[in-house]
């Protein structure tokens, strides 16, 4: 749930002009802002309330735009690691 929620500002931002989930029930794609405002809705089909998170993670593992973000990720995330026994520093 918490990649989910992360990945959400990312959809409106650099998906919001194509789909990023679909409903294998209703065979409906969405759209970000077609998908409900309420976190807790987020990741449900408007139509019959199928969980979409797996679509939706299965987006942001293909999407174009979102893979040159991963990179940047990868390094924020490395930055916020405390340094190795090797790195640090004495006092």
């Amino acid at each position: 749930m918490l990649l989910l929620v992360r990945l959400r500002p990312l959809l409106f931002e650099l998906c919001g002009d194509h789909a990023v989930a679909f409903c294998e029930s209703c065979r409906e794609g969405y759209r970000p802002e077609q998908l409900d405002a309420d976190l807790a809705k987020f990741f449900l089909c408007r139509s019959c309330g199928a969980d979409l998170g797996g679509s939706l993670k299965a987006h942001a593992r293909t999407c174009p735009r979102l893979l040159v973000q991963r990179p940047r990720a990868r390094i924020e995330r490395q930055s916020l690691r405390p340094p190795s026994r090797y790195h640090r520093v004495a006092v």
